[in-house]
């Protein structure tokens, strides 16, 4: 490029520069890194880095490309080297890329002069505003502060007066009465609580609302459904089959908790690490289910490994969206495109889920029983706690044995038969396998006798790279041992123990002493060597001519019946009295018969399984490998657990499940308690003050007014204490929220979404708000809470199951009526209204749902069978309160579907309507009879159902 070019192209820009940008100091968060993220790094990344240069980290934009020169000069542009690129007019250096098929425009002059003077300044280069601990602000002198009613008025003032802008007036009671019922508890306010409140002139009145709400059990169901959503809850397993799932305490957890006010961090870490909790009670084990409402593939000849990942995947992603608001799922396959986040980051997160044991089994083992009566469950909780660690400190001595025993003899094998497939002896005292191999295979080893106190069978991969691990399962899931005497018959050995290398897995060792399909091996899939030792009830010695015969019968499956047959062995004795005299102590005796006595005491309690999170032990750890690309078969380096440095400045210790839910819950944590104030602020003003709830990212969108969402999170977490309760009472009672919802001509023109907050909040009901308004409004609403799923009415062959006899059985009585909460949700056929009203199929976490407006809604609310019976109801409701007045029912049932009263013009259309429906019903009594009994309640049915969908009745 001719030194004239770059001389008048600087001039030009430093025109531009001087007279727009003077003074002013350029921010790299407002200015510079819009830019980037918009413009380069698709190119240069984290994802991608051409020539070697990567604009997400400072360190690499300060250094050199792959070119020698470097990137950015502080305080020197003309030296840069990208700045020279972006200003040159070689089409060959010239950035963005200028020609080919990714041509993009060159960056506009007005971006050029903001990335010179950005230099010039020093190429200062800021922290995302969501990875920096969040602060109050000072706040700047308010004209109008006697406006502000709690603390957060102050930081919705300031930004209004700095655009110039007064708060409008305050809402009339009703409409804020309404509005905090629906946003508080779900549901609207009777009649009753409307007059109430109306006729209360004391000082108190608002607090006094609002704390009665709080402590409403309703409460807990409305911010439940809410979580459901992050939580990917759902009544069934999902994927093709989609069986049930019985999970539905999981949900009642949620309400209980919500309707506690459990402490926002106590109740995350539950969710994430209940089971690791010292002395875990029923509750903190129930709450683990949040990560096994992952998904459960059952479907024949799937492979269990690649969908136990799936579901690891899941979590991790899960629990940054939920609880983080960040697309950690991005850098599964690479480092993150836009955030200072390296791929390595997502394997050490991984690392906490990848060693429970769950491994997407049809039974969705392991469960715990949740007791149906309330009394037993802590001693529930109790007694399986005792379980696993009894059952491994049993086990502990054998464990410990099997390593320290130097004196195992490999077998001198005679013969060796399998029913299926081929068996041969290896010159190292291996047997390996070939062929095809049936489920039900057994193998017949024929040695010479070796006395011995304990014969140990070795399972061994096939592959020798690690790697390539995990393998298909290997299953002993029976032995025999025998003596074959002199005149060749075979007399059974007693066994009285097994030990193993370490107790994990769906199937105890011990079952292999009894036959059935379980046993002892790596099941679903092998992950590395096992051993298994069988220690008889006296040491065994041979008569001279005597063979040993050890039979080996494989039966387990997998899904798609693929059989778990051992393939590669090794089966050794030993002669050392160690494993006599274990079996022979009596602790071990007296910790057996505990086992069994906490066994039998447990299996007592009735109760419903649910699916929950379990940790395999130390020794069975799974090995977590970097997914090169993010394909869990092409595996690379090895990572333990570990949490991104990025948001641990601080150093928490983060080495297993429940340090790192410690750390999300952290004080020091920029991120969790803005996400959820966030979260918590979107339910009542309709948006977040960052509206994309699942990215706080830089490539989210940017926070209307940050000083109000870190003064919400700091006060979160420290004046709240983390109660959800008690921020959800400093939003309701602030003077942001009482303000009317009307919005002047001008600020309909100049802030048409509310950004500003200049006017109260004005939103559509959500989908489970509209069924449960209409079954309110018309008094059929049942008030019962928790219990199993039901199935409400919805239309005829909506839910038709191809793999099983399943039917959508439609409730009658009371539980035809509860609110949709506790509506069965089956993830591949969810509940139609709330599914055409934007509620998530709940297949993955869904950080928010974004509100529609389609024909399909007004659909449902008139034609639903449910919404047709509330109608039905309204209407009698309308003749029985409402007086004898065709008027006075009208102003009563607009009343309870608005909370408002009716105008003239409302009651004058209404009597229209009705007059004409009377008039073609007594016309066509046919027509009547397909609604109500006779014309005259076909009529009043019809006006019900008009008065449901007035837009005032279906929003807040």
């Amino acid at each position: 490029m001719p030194q004239s070019i770059i001389s008048t192209t600087l001039a030009t820009l430093t025109l531009v520069t001087a007279t727009s940008l003077a003074q002013e100091k350029i921010s790299f968060n407002e200015h510079i890194r819009p830019i980037l993220n918009s413009k380069c790094t698709k190119c240069h990344g984290g994802a991608k880095a051409d020539g070697d240069l990567s604009l997400i980290y400072r360190e690499e934009a300060l250094g050199k490309g792959k070119s020698g020169k470097t990137i950015i000069v502080p305080g020197k542009p003309d030296e840069s080297e990208l700045f020279r690129r972006i200003i040159t007019d070689d089409l060959d250096d010239k950035m963005p890329l200028q020609k080919g098929d990714h041509a993009e425009p060159p960056l506009p002059p007005e971006e050029v002069a903001l990335i010179k003077k950005w230099i010039e300044q020093g190429a200062e280069w800021e922290e995302h505003w969501a990875y920096v601990k969040p602060k109050k602000e000072k706040l700047p002198n308010l004209k109008h502060a006697d406006w502000s009613k709690t603390g957060m008025d102050q930081y919705v003032l300031a930004k209004l007066e700095a655009e110039g802008l007064a708060p409008s007036p305050e809402a009339d009671k009703a409409q804020w009465l309404r509005r905090a019922s629906l946003d508080i508890i779900g549901l609207p306010p009777t009649p009753e609580e409307l007059e109430s409140f109306v006729a209360d002139q004391s000082v108190e009145a608002y607090e006094k609302q609002v704390d009665r709400l709080l402590a409403s059990p309703h409460f807990g169901e409305r911010w439940a459904s809410i979580w459901m959503d992050l939580a990917r809850y759902a009544d069934t397993m999902g994927y093709e089959k989609d069986p049930h799932r019985n999970i539905w305490p999981y949900r009642d957890y949620l309400i209980r908790s919500f309707n506690d006010d459990k402490p926002y961090n106590i109740f995350v870490q539950e969710q994430l690490a209940g089971d690791l909790m010292p002395s875990p009670t029923s509750d903190q084990l129930l709450a683990t289910a949040f990560h096994r409402n992952t998904q459960t593939n059952t479907e024949g000849g799937t492979d269990d490994e690649e969908f136990r990942v799936a579901s690891t995947i899941d979590r991790v992603n899960t629990t940054w969206t939920a609880l983080q608001g960040l697309t950690f799922g991005c850098i599964q396959c690479h480092a993150h495109p836009y955030e200072p986040i390296p791929h390595g980051d997502y394997y050490r997160f991984y690392a906490f889920f990848n060693s429970t044991e769950d491994a997407d089994l049809n039974n969705d083992y392991p469960h715990f029983k949740i007791a149906n009566d309330l009394k037993q469950r802590d001693e529930t909780a109790s007694l399986y706690t005792q379980l696993t660690p009894l059952r491994e400190k049993i086990n502990q001595p054998g464990q410990k044995a099997i390593a320290q025993d130097k004196g195992w003899q490999p077998l001198n094998y005679l013969d060796v038969k399998t029913s299926s497939g081929k068996l041969s002896p290896y010159p190292n005292g291996e047997l390996r396998t070939s062929g095809t191999l049936a489920i039900h295979t057994d193998f017949t080893l024929k040695a010479e006798a070796q006395n011995f106190s304990a014969l140990k069978v070795t399972i061994i991969p096939e592959t020798e790279n690690p790697a390539e691990l995990p393998e298909r399962g290997s299953v002993l899931s029976h032995i025999k041992i025998q003596k074959l005497k002199v005149d060749g018959k075979a007399e059974d050995i007693k066994l009285a123990y097994a030990f193993a290398d370490t107790i994990t897995g769906p199937y105890d060792p011990l079952d292999s002493l009894r036959g059935g399909a379980s046993g002892f091996g790596g099941y679903p899939k092998l992950f590395t060597e096992r051993s298994v030792v069988f220690v008889p009830s006296s040491p065994v010695s041979f008569e001279p001519g005597e063979r040993l015969n050890v039979i080996i019968q494989n039966k387990a499956s997998t899904t798609g019946n693929q059989a778990t047959t051992l393939r590669r062995f090794q089966v050794h004795t030993s002669t050392s009295p160690v494993w006599t005299e274990l079996i022979s102590t009596e602790e071990h005796k007296q910790s057996t018969a505990k086992l069994n006595h906490l066994k039998k005491q447990y299996n007592s309690i009735k109760g419903t399984n649910v699916p929950v999170i379990q940790q395999r032990p130390e020794s069975a750890k799974r090995e977590t490998r970097l997914f090169i690309g993010g394909l869990w078969l092409n595996k690379g380096d090895l990572y333990t657990e570990g949490v991104p440095e990025l948001l641990n400045r601080y150093k928490a210790p983060a080495s297993n499940r429940l340090e790192m839910a410690k750390w999300i819950t952290s004080e020091e944590n920029p991120l969790t308690s803005r996400v959820m104030a966030n979260r918590i602020f979107s339910e009542f003003f309709g948006r977040g003050i960052v509206s994309t709830l699942g990215d706080f990212g830089s490539t989210g969108v940017a926070p209307t007014n940050l000083p109000l969402l870190d003064y919400l999170a700091v006060e979160f977490q420290g004046t709240h204490q983390w109660s959800i309760k008690s921020l959800i009472r400093e939003m309701a009672l602030s003077a942001t929220y009482r303000q009317d919802n009307k919005a002047s001509k001008e600020l309909a023109k100049d802030d048409p979404s509310n950004l500003l907050l200049a006017r109260g909040p004005r939103t559509r009901l959500n989908a489970e708000m509209v069924r449960d308004n209409a079954l309110s409004i018309s008094g059929l609403l049942t008030p019962t809470q928790l219990g199993p799923s039901v199935m409400p009415p919805q239309p005829n062959g909506i839910w038709q199951t191809v793999y099983s006899g399943s039917k959508w059985n439609t409730a009658e009585g009371p539980n035809r009526y509860r609110r949709g909460v506790y509506t069965y949700w089956k993830r591949t056929s969810p509940y139609p209204s709330m599914i055409t009203f934007d509620a998530p199929a709940r297949d993955l976490c869904s950080a928010q749902r974004i509100p529609t407006n389609t024909p399909l809604h007004a659909l449902i609310t008139l034609n639903d069978p449910v919404y047709l019976e509330c109608s039905k109801a309204l209407a009698k409701r309308m003749v029985n309160e409402g007086g004898a007045s065709l008027e006075t029912q009208i102003r009563h049932g607009y009343k309870l579907a608005t909370c408002q009263e009716a105008s003239s013009r409302t009651v004058e259309l209404l009597t229209q309507l009705h007059d004409q429906m009377l008039a073609d019903f007594q016309a066509n009594t046919e027509n009547s009879k397909k609604i109500a009994s006779s014309p005259e309640e076909a009529a009043k049915t019809v006006l019900a159902n008009t008065i449901m969908n007035l837009d005032s009745a279906l929003t807040k």
